[in-house]
């Protein structure tokens, strides 16, 4: 691997001048009391099957009736200045927008899982997981504002989890990345002028550094040894066999590989090898209505809801929901209107004391409960003493309260 490669695949080559950076906290990291598990769809959901009818919608009566004791429907939650159009999911789990991050000093750019990753002790192999399932735009970022890199599809991620992997070949390539970082820190070292294009790379360089002697030592934690049951072609149609998905994100917590988990449904393939699917992906997100395209965006749903649903099935089987924390949203509440107001949010587990229905906002339509309160009720179900997340340090108290 070259220098260019290297820094492509690290996410260096994303940092800009203005990059925030967040204040140490006072607290020591955090021993997780439960697992964290985060599910999105890049687009969204067709809107009608989660909106009318709210806790008792289509989508929640066929996919969750199950849950209706552990599970809260968000009705109203958005996120103020998350912007319209696409490139809001960036911000799905981070509650600003990747462009406007340099305006916002005293916030940091960084989605929630890997915020918990940053601040909690490690004690699994993998602190945290970003699975892609079929591609999509990033949605997990790091401390430096880089895009976290992904395992994308069900072989990629299992294969890392449970294959028999190379380990003196990884130490390899460790060293190798090892050696470019620190010839990168010599060059800036020699020409540094203190601008804040050097400050922010040379805090890319030493976060790689250390991310790298962290991925060292726990390399050295043996890994249960699992035969895939799937064949590697199951990509071609990755929504068909999602199952395999969310079974080995399963896997991975039950073996205790990591505590934190992002899964994300997204990219041109989703609808690939699907049964009466004519149209690409965005083209039903952006359905106008038109019945044939709500009826094919609506079966794209119902592959990932149905499958997160089997997914909580089997937590609360083996008696893991309430020790795991899943959470399924998404930033594009519309992608039809590009609207990101009235977000699909739905709270599973935790232990929480769950609600069939949170408003979250009044009855003049103003909003009272914003994403970020949900990412803070999450961070103190977690063990956090200081549950503050991009600007916000307020629970929904319903989640607390008997």
């Amino acid at each position: 691997m070259d220098r260019r490669s290297f820094m492509l695949g690290s996410g260096a080559g994303l940092l800009t001048t203005g990059s925030s950076f967040a204040a140490t906290s006072k607290f020591p990291d955090v021993k997780l009391k439960k697992n964290l598990v985060l599910v999105t769809v890049d687009h969204g959901l067709f809107e009608g099957y989660y909106r009318e009818g709210k806790e008792s919608s289509q989508y929640m009566n066929r996919f969750f009736k199950n849950f209706k004791k552990k599970m809260t429907y968000f009705d109203g939650m958005y996120q103020p200045g998350v912007n319209k159009g696409h490139y809001s999911e960036h911000a799905t789990f981070t509650a600003l927008n990747f462009q406007d991050r340099a305006q916002y000093s005293s916030r940091q750019f960084i989605s929630l899982d890997q915020y918990v990753a940053e601040h909690s002790v490690q004690e699994t192999r993998h602190k945290s997981l970003y699975h892609q399932v079929s591609g999509g735009r990033n949605m997990s970022w790091n401390a430096q504002a880089q895009a976290a890199p992904a395992y994308i599809g069900a072989s990629s991620l299992h294969e890392n989890l449970f294959g028999n992997v190379d380990l003196t070949l990884q130490k390899k390539e460790i060293s190798k990345q090892r050696v470019i970082l620190k010839e990168l820190m010599v060059n800036i070292k020699r020409r540094w002028r203190g601008t804040p294009q050097e400050k922010n790379l040379y805090a890319s360089i030493k976060y790689q550094m250390d991310a790298l002697e962290t991925r060292e030592k726990w390399l050295k934690v043996k890994r249960p040894r699992k035969s895939a049951k799937f064949d590697a072609g199951i990509e071609r149609s990755p929504l068909l066999n999602a199952h395999h998905n969310f079974n080995t994100i399963f896997e991975a917590l039950k073996e205790k590989q990591t505590k934190i988990a992002m899964v994300q449904f997204g990219g041109g393939r989703m609808p690939s090898g699907l049964p009466g699917i004519s149209h690409g992906y965005h083209t039903l997100t952006h359905h106008s209505y038109y019945s044939e395209r709500v009826d094919e965006l609506s079966t794209i749903d119902e592959y990932v809801l149905k499958n997160l649903a089997t997914f909580l099935e089997q937590l609360e089987t083996e008696k893991m929901l309430d020790d795991t924390i899943v959470l399924f949203t998404c930033a594009m509440a519309d992608a039809n209107k590009h609207s990101c107001k009235n977000i699909p949010a739905f709270l599973f587990g935790g232990d929480f004391k769950h609600k069939p229905r949170v408003e979250c906002s009044d009855s003049s339509g103003e909003l009272k409960k914003p994403t970020t309160m949900l990412f803070s009720s999450i961070l103190k179900q977690l063990g956090f003493r200081d549950p503050s997340f991009s600007g916000n340090d307020q629970v929904i108290s319903e989640l607390f309260k008997g």
